[in-house]
């Protein structure tokens, strides 16, 4: 399998390692020199304010021994030209990505200019003796990452001795989820390095999902692209190699992995087969329906990209049918949105729906009055939120109540159609709006692995996650029954990606041949969103609620998202969201949408043909 080498500076040979080295650490010794030798000539103390005032002493160097200005100034350049010379060849192999890299030796390339054009307007301008103590002060630190940046990755990473194998050892990875995420990063920063390892990872997207913000995605609080991450960015600046494949089928005797790749909805699928040394199974989970008739035909769910998108556009055609109809009982269907669960995704479902029908839809469609919204909430058991501390569990509830919503607790569904959702009890609630989020369940790939299971269809592992009997095999996330502390850890994002993290590790420990440590879970605690600058969060045993819970809530997903620049659109949208209407366009996604809607335009040209 060919992949590209993301760590060219640790293959260097030795002879042009050493060489490099000389080389950044002679022209970081001029840099640091020519400080030095100033603080000499000045009587200069190293403190911040001697490092903003260094162009006023630079002056008086000048003003009492010229050539020794002079000479500060020469060997300053010839500082700068020996590292930039050196360390931005070898800053272009650091293993860093494309972008961040740029950014960096744009920022450093600016601050020498502007250093050198200081030193040259020192005698005729006071704000470059004003400013030239500060831009040394930025370019002495970037010129230290500059400088040690190189050095570490020559010298610094860990080494696996692969002796005595003929072909590289490959662990492949199935699902890109938080879970196997974190174990390919993990694992790629401890030993990605190495030529004699290969990390695949497989996935039937091109992209990670942030699933936490699909009810913001749903009514438009954030934009689609904003919970999604191309996998190939991700893993730009490590050795980890990326197939967009379906997973069909493991054979565990043979260790291999039998997979489909799809074109399109009309090429022929490649059938294609990858071996392994060692396999670490996170493909996630589905939803589960609990066989509730008429839920798979339905009702909406929320576990894809594609589920928000499409329950945000029901919403808006509910409304756009409610502004004409005149049937009472009709309006009163259509304007009824139920939510069965009443877990985080449930609640803050929930309350972002209340957020877009009160802030945006009751002002755009005033054929509708917000008396005739009723936003039903169903929960299986006694309380929302099960499992979660009581007050957490009581803040929210009493939050939900303030944003009129109705909490059916204790209640079943027994069936969904097109039209209602049938209670325990004989009650039918009208709606053309039903969105599922009662639970999840394994993934369907596990029927197709031979591997013992648990009446709930996950896999139970040993402490250190692997399989008994199949010390190559990992399980993580939705997919693993792993016991903490005598009870089974619930199917989590915090669960998933600590496991994460904790297999990258022990698969480094696993190549290298030393013993495996045991997983421990943290429970870093619970948070929920419940509409506009309000949450519930109970963090390490500190419990609170309102403006300020909600600031945290957004802050901790934020640290959590993938990619700088999906952060930055995040914060900007949730900013906008402040000042800003959402908008109610409707996003159209399908082929077969793309094609009604050409099919219309064609057939209103020709009316308006013959009119």
């Amino acid at each position: 399998m060919s992949r590209r080498d993301a760590y060219p500076l640790v293959h260097l040979s030795l002879t042009r390692k050493l060489l490099a080295s000389v080389g950044l650490l002679a022209g970081a010794a001029l840099f640091v020199g020519g400080v030095a030798l100033s603080v000499l000539l000045t009587n200069w103390t190293l403190t911040l304010g001697g490092f903003l005032a260094w162009g006023s002493m630079l002056m008086k160097v000048r003003a009492y021994a010229g050539p020794w200005f002079h000479a500060l100034f020469a060997v300053h350049v010839l500082s700068l030209l020996l590292v930039g010379g050196v360390a931005f060849r070898l800053f272009r192999r650091v293993a860093l990505a494309r972008r961040a890299r740029a950014a960096v030796t744009g920022l450093l390339v600016g601050l020498a200019v502007l250093d050198v054009a200081c030193w040259l307007l020192l005698p005729m301008l006071g704000l470059a003796r004003a400013l030239l103590g500060a831009v040394l002060l930025l370019l002495g630190v970037g010129l230290g990452y500059l400088v040690g940046r190189p050095l570490r990755d020559m010298w610094l990473y860990e080494r696996w001795n692969a002796e005595g194998r003929s072909d590289p050892f490959r662990v492949v990875i199935v699902g890109g989820g938080f879970a196997g995420l974190y174990t390919a990063l993990e694992l790629d920063r401890r030993l990605g390095h190495h030529r004699s390892l290969e990390i695949v990872v497989l996935d039937r997207r091109n992209y990670f999902l942030f699933p936490p913000l699909l009810p913001s995605v749903a009514t438009g609080a954030i934009e689609t692209r904003q919970v999604t991450y191309p996998f190939r960015r991700i893993f730009e600046a490590t050795s980890v190699v990326f197939r967009k494949e379906t997973v069909e089928s493991i054979d565990l005797g043979a260790r291999v992995i039998h997979t489909r790749a799809d074109v399109d909805e009309k090429s022929t699928a490649l059938h294609r087969e990858l071996r392994y040394d060692a396999l670490v199974l996170a493909p996630g989970s589905d939803t589960q329906t609990f066989r509730t008739p008429g839920v798979a035909e339905h009702a909406f769910f929320m576990r894809e990209l594609g589920d928000a998108v499409s329950v945000r556009n029901h919403i808006i055609d509910c409304f756009e049918l409610a502004a004409q109809e005149q049937s009472a009982e009709r309006r009163a269907a259509l304007l009824r949105f139920v939510v069965v669960g009443g877990g985080p995704t449930g609640v803050e479902l929930m309350a972002e729906i209340r957020d877009l029908i009160e802030h945006v839809l009751t002002v755009r469609y005033p054929e509708v009055s917000p008396e005739e919204v009723d936003l039903v909430l169903v929960q299986s058991g006694a309380q929302i939120l099960p499992g979660w501390h009581p007050t957490v569990v009581q803040h929210a509830t009493e939050q939900l109540h303030a944003l009129e919503v109705r909490m059916l607790t204790g209640r079943k569904v027994q069936s969904v159609s097109e039209f209602a959702v049938a209670l325990d009890g004989g009650e039918t609630l009208p709606t053309r709006t039903t969105v599922w989020c009662a639970g999840v369940k394994p993934a369907g790939l596990l029927g197709a692995v031979d591997l013992p299971k648990h009446p709930s269809g996950r896999i139970p592992v040993e402490e250190d996650l692997r399989v008994p009997g199949r010390p190559e095999v990992f399980v993580l996330g939705d997919a693993s029954l792993c016991q903490h502390e005598g009870r089974s850890l619930p199917p989590l994002g915090q669960v998933a990606f600590q496991q994460g993290t904790h297999t990258g590790k022990n698969l480094a420990r696993l190549i290298r041949g030393e013993p495996l440590t045991p997983f421990r879970y943290f429970n870093y605690g619970a948070l929920v969103s419940v509409g506009e600058h309000f949450a519930a969060i109970d963090l390490m045993g500190v419990r609170m609620s309102g403006a300020l819970a909600w600031f945290i809530w957004r802050t901790l997903y934020l640290t959590k998202l993938v990619g700088f620049g999906n952060k930055v659109r995040v914060v900007l949208d949730w900013s906008l969201d402040l000042l800003v209407e959402r908008s109610i366009s409707q996003i159209s996604a399908s082929r077969q949408d793309l094609e009604a809607a050409a099919g219309d335009a064609h057939v209103t040209l020709r009316a308006g043909g013959e009119t």
